[in-house]
């Protein structure tokens, strides 16, 4: 497939980067290829990050059409949260993203954006990006998501085995603390409830503390859980790498 057209208030855009992350499939979006998609944007509530995103995928060429709606000189979408704002501050929006080199490591650029993290990084687009200039460092934080359970089962299935013959299956060799079947189930289950709510909270809540106006804190920020935010669709930053995840455990 050579490009994917779609149409927004007059603009032309070539979704085709896009087709296999959309969460509707690609089935969903085969209706719309040349066609407006404007009215059901709208009708299924797309976040304000969709329009964000939307505006990487943007043809330079001109294009005639009688289709109505709002869209900046720039040809940045103007979203219904927008609409409230002065064009003061549409214009900053734009201006705070041109900061950053995209074609350069995103880390060591954070401090032009310092001042409006915040802001900066809830306006998500569909880029990926190099983290560091080094490129061993760089490597490492590239994961596809099948690498975690590639990884991480194995080491559970062998504590586990481990476990159960050291503790349950131990005959004349159990500890005076051994375990019956069903005292081992339940630690398996309490451990389970405790690791789901450790990982609810830190994503919840310590994923999204404010780092404040510290350089230092907004780089860790954005290294743990920022990207997630600005590059949600970027397939190799998915999830946590393995081996700071695996040094931390």
């Amino acid at each position: 497939m050579a490009t994917f057209p779609i149409l927004y208030s007059g603009q032309k855009y070539d979704i085709k980067q896009f087709l296999q992350d959309h969460p509707g499939g690609v089935n969903t979006l085969e209706r719309y290829k040349g066609r407006s998609v404007q009215k059901a944007m709208e009708t299924f509530g797309h976040s304000v990050s969709a329009y964000h995103m939307l505006c990487d995928f943007k043809v330079d060429t001109a294009f005639q059409s009688s289709l109505t709606g709002e869209v900046s000189a720039n040809g940045r979408i103007v979203t219904a949260h927008d609409r409230n704002k002065q064009a003061e501050d549409i214009a900053f929006l734009e201006e705070l993203e041109s900061r950053i080199d995209w074609s350069k490591p995103l880390l060591a650029q954070l401090h032009k954006i310092a001042t409006d993290y915040e802001m900066w990084v809830n306006s998500a687009v569909f880029r990926t990006c190099r983290l560091f200039q080094n490129p061993l460092l760089e490597s490492l934080t590239y994961t596809p998501w099948y690498l975690v359970p590639v990884f991480w089962v194995p080491v559970i299935l062998y504590l586990g085995v481990t476990q159960f013959l050291k503790n349950v299956f131990c005959e004349d060799r159990c500890p005076e603390d051994s375990l019956t079947v069903v005292q081992y189930c339940a630690h398996l289950l309490f451990g389970l409830v405790t690791w789901t709510v450790l990982e609810y909270s830190l994503h919840r809540w310590v994923f999204h503390l404010d780092p404040g106006s510290s350089l230092k804190m907004i780089q860790i920020h954005f290294l743990i859980h920022g990207l997630h935010h600005k590059m949600p669709f970027d397939s190799l930053r998915q999830v946590f790498p393995t081996c700071p995840s695996a040094g931390y455990n």
